[in-house]
């Protein structure tokens, strides 16, 4: 038995993200219409796009998790300096600077298990045998703890997931966990005596693996993908 996919949008996020997001949507759309209509000599949208990335950051600080809001900072910092740049009160340049994101990234992947697991009580149950979560600016927590696990796909951008394995059984001796994260970080909870093989193609990010080491493995997870500005986490 198979699952049907599962899109997520924001069902652990705070309704000011929604707020901030809409909000951000409405400016721009509103830039672009006074821009069209020649309104203002200067050019609204080219000069303070970058505030999407100050409400991209507010919204990250609404977050539970501290990683969610180191994050969300930078991305107000950034944001500013490069609408301040625009405007002529600045000469900052983000490919100056753009090794701050590289250290930021890896602050995100070290503060990520410096925090307690959430509860796998209050874990979603993901129905069936097979994974498919597609979010976006989401915080999850999931779980699955299907007899005949085949492994799935993950797509993740700006956000988390908390996925819980350690209640599952995989149908055969090996699964495949496809995964594609953008600026997010991923925590995986394993059974004991699976071993992890990791064919995922990394860009200023890490995956930690702390499960137990076992000598005869019964299953392995391949994870396959890739991560971008993000970390893996990987646990029993």
């Amino acid at each position: 038995m198979h699952s049907l996919p599962l899109r997520h949008q924001n069902p652990d996020s705070h309704p000011a993200q929604r707020v901030l997001l809409g909000l951000g949507v409405i400016a721009a759309g509103a830039m672009a219409l006074l821009d069209r209509q020649q309104v203002f000599e200067l050019p609204l949208l080219r000069s303070f796009w970058p505030l999407a990335l100050v409400l991209l950051g507010l919204a990250r600080l609404t977050w539970p998790r501290q990683a969610g809001g180191l994050f969300g900072l930078a991305l107000i910092a950034v944001g500013s300096l490069l609408t301040a740049r625009n405007l002529g009160y600045t000469g900052f340049s983000l490919r100056d600077w753009w090794p701050v994101f590289v250290i930021g990234a890896g602050l995100t992947v070290l503060l990520g298990g410096a925090f307690p697991r959430r509860s796998a009580a209050l874990a979603t149950l993901i129905p069936g045998d097979r994974i498919a979560l597609d979010a976006s600016f989401s915080n999850l927590n999931q779980r699955s703890e299907s007899p005949g696990f085949i492994g799935g796909h993950v797509d993740l951008s700006f956000g988390s997931l908390a996925l819980d394995l350690s209640q599952a059984t995989m149908a055969g001796p090996e699964a495949v966990l496809e995964i594609s994260a953008r600026f997010s970080s991923i925590e995986l909870r394993l059974p004991r005596g699976w071993q992890v093989v990791s064919d995922m193609a990394i860009t200023a990010g890490g995956i930690t693996d702390r499960t137990a080491p076992t000598v005869l493995p019964t299953h392995r997870l391949i994870l396959r993908g890739q991560t971008l500005f993000g970390g893996i986490a990987i646990g029993n």
